[in-house]
C-alpha cells in the first residue's frame, strides 16, 4: 500500500512537484561524471557577496477586448522586480514597477490610463497571440521575466555580486559567469527512473552530478540540491531545488557554481510554517516578494480606478 506524505507548500501556490511523465530527449546525463552518486562539497570558507533577483505580478482587472463579432481575453496587470542582497535582514534595492494592458488574439488597443487622486497610472498595451484565457497571463508573466533578466544583467555587468541567483529558469539571460537560475517547483522529470532515485538520497547541502539541457532557448548545465531536510511526514522532494547555469560557462566553472550553491543555499532556506513555499523559497526572496507586492499598490483601489477608466472609454456594455 502506498504511503501518504505531505507537501508543505500552501495549497494557494499549487504543488511543489508537478512532474511531466517524459524525460526530455535532449538531456545529456554524464557531463560531469558517469558515477551518479550524491556529491557533498566542502563548506564555503566565507559567504560570497550574493544577490537574489526576483519579480512578482498581479492581475489588477480581467477584461475582454470586443471587436465586431470577435471577443478576445485581456487583462490589466502590474509587475515589480527587485534585488535582495544577502544580509540579515536582506537589503532590498533596485525595485522597478511596471503596468501593462495585455490583449489577446493579436488585437491592439490604446494604452489604458487609470487616475488615482492626482496621479495617472498608464497601462501600455501589449498584444499577444492566442485566444485562450491564459494567453494574456503569459504575456504579463513574460514581461515581468524580461524585466528580471534586464535587472540581473545590469547587476552582473556592474561586478558588484560574486554570485547572482535569479529566481526561475534562465530563459531570458545567457551569460558566462556566476549567474544561476533557481527553480523551486519541479515541473519536468529531467532524470530517467534509473537516475532519479538519487534525489531521495540527497541530504541537506548535497547535490546531484551536473547534466546538460538543450531543449529550450538556452543550452544549460543543471543540477539538483537539497537545501533543507523535511519533516518525517513530508515528501521526498521537500527541500529540493533545481539550479542551472548557461552552458556559455565552461564545465569547470559550472562545477564550481554547483558546489558553491550546495554549500551556501541551505543558509537561506525558509522555515516550514513561516513561508507558504518553505523550505524552497529562500528567505531573502520571500522578503523581496513582500516588498514588491507592497509596491504594486492597493488592489481594490487600482481595480476601481481601472473600471472607471473602462467606463469613460466606452460607456456601458450593450
Amino acid at each position: 500500500m502506498p504511503r501518504l506524505r505531505v507537501d508543505p507548500w500552501d495549497p494557494e501556490y499549487g504543488s511543489s512537484v508537478e512532474l511531466e511523465e517524459l524525460t526530455p530527449a535532449s538531456v545529456e546525463l554524464d557531463v560531469e561524471t558517469d558515477r551518479w552518486e550524491t556529491m557533498a562539497p566542502e563548506a564555503a570558507v566565507a559567504l560570497p557577496c550574493c544577490v537574489f533577483v526576483d519579480g512578482v505580478r498581479r492581475i489588477d482587472l480581467r477584461l475582454y477586448a470586443e471587436d465586431a463579432d470577435l471577443v478576445a481575453p485581456a487583462l490589466a496587470g502590474s509587475w515589480a522586480v527587485g534585488a535582495a542582497w544577502a544580509a540579515e535582514p536582506p537589503s532590498i534595492d533596485q525595485v522597478e514597477v511596471g503596468r501593462a494592458l495585455v490583449v489577446g488574439d493579436g488585437l491592439h488597443h490604446p494604452d489604458l490610463v487609470a487616475s488615482i487622486g492626482g496621479q495617472s497610472l498608464r497601462y501600455p498595451c501589449r498584444s499577444v497571440d492566442g485566444r485562450a484565457p491564459v494567453d494574456p497571463i503569459h504575456g504579463l508573466q513574460n514581461q515581468m521575466r524580461e524585466a528580471e533578466a534586464n535587472l540581473a544583467s545590469r547587476i552582473f555587468g556592474s561586478g558588484e555580486a560574486e554570485l547572482l541567483i535569479l529566481d526561475g529558469p534562465l530563459t531570458y539571460l545567457s551569460v558566462a559567469g556566476p549567474v544561476v537560475g533557481l527553480i523551486k517547483r519541479q515541473s519536468r522529470a529531467y532524470l530517467p527512473p534509473e537516475r532519479s532515485h538519487i534525489l531521495g538520497r540527497l541530504a541537506s547541502g548535497t547535490r546531484t552530478p551536473l547534466f546538460g539541457i538543450g531543449d529550450q532557448q538556452l543550452t544549460r548545465y543543471s543540477w539538483y540540491v537539497r537545501i533543507a531536510s523535511g519533516r518525517p511526514i513530508d515528501g521526498v522532494m521537500t527541500g529540493i531545488v533545481r539550479l542551472e547555469v548557461s552552458a556559455e560557462s565552461d564545465i569547470e566553472e559550472a562545477i564550481r557554481l554547483a558546489d558553491l550553491t550546495a554549500s551556501i543555499l541551505p543558509r537561506f532556506a525558509s522555515r516550514i510554517g513561516r513561508d507558504p513555499r518553505a523550505p524552497q523559497n529562500l528567505y531573502p526572496v520571500g522578503r523581496l516578494e513582500s516588498v514588491l507586492r507592497h509596491r504594486l499598490g492597493d488592489p481594490l483601489l487600482l481595480r476601481r480606478s481601472l473600471e472607471v477608466a473602462v467606463w469613460r472609454e466606452g460607456g456601458p456594455a450593450t
